[in-house]
């Protein structure tokens, strides 16, 4: 995938737009073969991929779909019955689809099953990655289309199959889906499982070696998809989930009103676009260029997506006659959800006006302000996570706890309580009264980082390059690599960012030569440089799933006098 960046100005800064995002083609399979029966005992006369939503029809709507996410061809099934269905793909083959050229390809044969109508789609599918559904599956067009880019990105990484499954149960009979805390699958069950916190939601996207899978389940006299999928779970293939929220298909006359809904909501939401904050060159010393990629990498993942630098704003909002309320207020008309790096006051303030109005970010603003350096240590010294402890033999280093460290002298290393005493004075005369003070830890620096929620953790030794930390790693020299509990640390991590509601998180941590570590230094929203465009990946993934439940990321952690040790 590649993407093209249209530059703009807006109050002398940068805006870079990223909506003309170009990604690679694909194959797509429609199955239409069902008699819809329990549609007809219900009243609904016409066949299943004829029966209309917002006034298209199902067929049209698939196709149209799968043309706005570079479809190279369109296969179809229908069965034998259904002349008027055969009609209708013989017209768009021949003369296209709302005036434009439809590469459609169609099967009429009548199937005992799904699985059995995709056997016989399979011949038109064996040279590249495609995606299949049914007819009649009702999904986000929006979400559809991170899930296409998503396919992409990992077939490209060794993913054979990437399967859409959804938390939302509306199926008389569903297919829970097992995951692991990666989202490989691990299995396919009739009934709910401890693993299973999804269902299928009959969208596949699968690499040509998975149609020998499915011969041999023919041979074998198989005859449902749920058969094919765990066979596919069996043969070792790397499955990965990718979910959707609310994802269903039309088998009674009732899901069509539904659906009408639905399609409603999807396709409003489908104009929304995506803002990505710069943060503030002060707030990224020696990391601009970083910031920004990791920036940019997240846009590439959306559809329509804006980018404006903190700077920018807090200019925009000097100079505009509007208010902080008033601008919020076009904006979040303006923009479905929020990515900000951002860390002024002035900004946090402008983004909690969007936040009242329903707009979603991240981080939120609370999260950033909870990032504080003194709040962070008092909230870990009263959740008893591992900090360096009070006194020690090695030194102090004294950091600067109202803001992010902006200059080499916010954080100094003392070699003694004198010295450290001299250092508080001269922080002092700057105008810095909030420090913190930590004794110094002798060890291996290690830098992680995580998206909380979506599985996402990495890390890293430091000073086995040239990134440093305010002259840590000097003072304990090259990494030893000592062995410790990376799954511990990562717990560790994930329960601070979720008491300080900070779902996009990085820190330091000191592994000691027993294994033990302490965490040092904890942040809102890292650069990522190491992991970038997986951690970008995750970060859309967390947007997502944020959008749909809004309340998630804060009713995970505790409240914010349970962190403080106030109750």
């Amino acid at each position: 995938m590649a993407c093209r960046s249209d530059r703009k100005t807006l109050h002398g800064k940068w805006l870079i737009s990223l909506k003309l995002c170009i990604f690679a083609e694909m194959k797509f399979a429609i199955i239409a073969a069902g008699d819809g029966s329990r549609l007809a005992q219900e009243g609904v006369t016409e066949p299943k991929p004829l029966v209309r939503v917002r006034g298209e029809q199902l067929i049209d709507r698939l196709i149209r779909i799968f043309m706005e996410n570079n479809a190279t061809e369109i296969s179809v099934i229908c069965n034998e019955q259904m002349d008027g269905v055969k009609s209708h793909l013989k017209t768009i083959q021949d003369k296209g689809l709302n005036g434009k050229y439809v590469p459609l390809q169609f099967v009429v044969m009548s199937t005992a099953s799904s699985m059995h109508s995709f056997y016989e789609l399979r011949h038109l599918l064996y040279d590249e990655p495609f995606i299949l559904t049914t007819v009649d599956t009702i999904f986000d067009e929006r979400e559809f289309h991170d899930y296409v880019l998503s396919f992409q990105d990992k077939i490209a990484h060794g993913t054979d199959a990437l399967m859409g499954v959804t938390d939302y149960i509306d199926d008389e009979k569903p297919l829970y889906v097992g995951v692991d805390n990666t989202m490989r699958i691990t299995g396919y069950y009739d009934t709910w499982q401890t693993d299973s916190r999804y269902i299928s939601a009959g969208i596949y996207g699968l690499m040509p070696a998975a149609l020998a899978i499915l011969e041999a389940c023919i041979k074998r006299g198989e005859s449902r998809m749920r058969n094919f999928q765990r066979a596919l779970v069996a043969s070792g293939l790397r499955m990965e989930a990718y979910p959707l929220s609310k994802v269903f298909d039309i088998d009674h006359a009732e899901d069509v009103r539904k659906a009408n809904e639905e399609v409603e909501i999807s396709s409003s939401h489908s104009r929304e676009k995506t803002l990505l904050i710069q943060r503030a060159a002060c707030y990224s010393p020696n990391s601009e260029e970083k910031d920004l990629a990791v920036l940019k990498a997240v846009g590439d993942f959306c559809r329509d997506a804006e980018m404006m630098s903190e700077e920018a704003i807090i200019e925009g909002l000097d100079t505009s006659k509007q208010s902080a309320r008033a601008a919020s207020l076009v904006l979040s008309n303006a923009y479905s959800q929020v990515v900000s790096m951002a860390r002024s006051p002035r900004v946090l303030d402008w983004i909690e006006q969007m936040e009242a109005r329903g707009v979603c970010v991240l981080n939120p603003s609370a999260a950033v302000r909870a990032c504080r350096r003194s709040h962070v240590v008092k909230v870990m010294k009263a959740n008893n996570l591992p900090y360096p402890p009070d006194e020690g033999s090695e030194g102090y280093w004294i950091k600067r706890a109202d803001e992010a460290a902006q200059h080499k002298d916010d954080v100094c290393f003392c070699r003694d309580k004198a010295e450290l005493e001299r250092k508080k004075a001269e922080f002092a005369l700057r105008g810095i009264t909030d420090v913190v003070i930590e004794t110094h830890v002798q060890g291996d620096i290690v830098k992680f980082y995580g998206v909380e929620g979506v599985g996402f953790f990495r890390y890293y030794y430091s000073g086995a390059d040239a990134e440093t930390k305010f002259g840590y790693e000097a003072k304990n020299g090259k990494p030893q690599y000592y062995p410790f509990s990376s799954v511990n640390l990562q717990t560790d991590a994930e329960h601070l960012s979720r008491l300080l509601q900070t779902p996009i998180y990085g820190g330091d941590a000191v592994v000691r030569e027993d294994g033990s570590y302490v965490i040092i230094d904890f942040n809102d929203f890292p650069s990522f440089s190491r992991c970038r465009d997986e951690a970008a990946e995750a970060i859309v993934e967390l947007i997502r799933m944020t959008a749909r439940h809004p309340q998630t990321s804060a009713d995970n952690g505790k409240s914010e006098d349970e962190a403080n040790g106030d109750i």
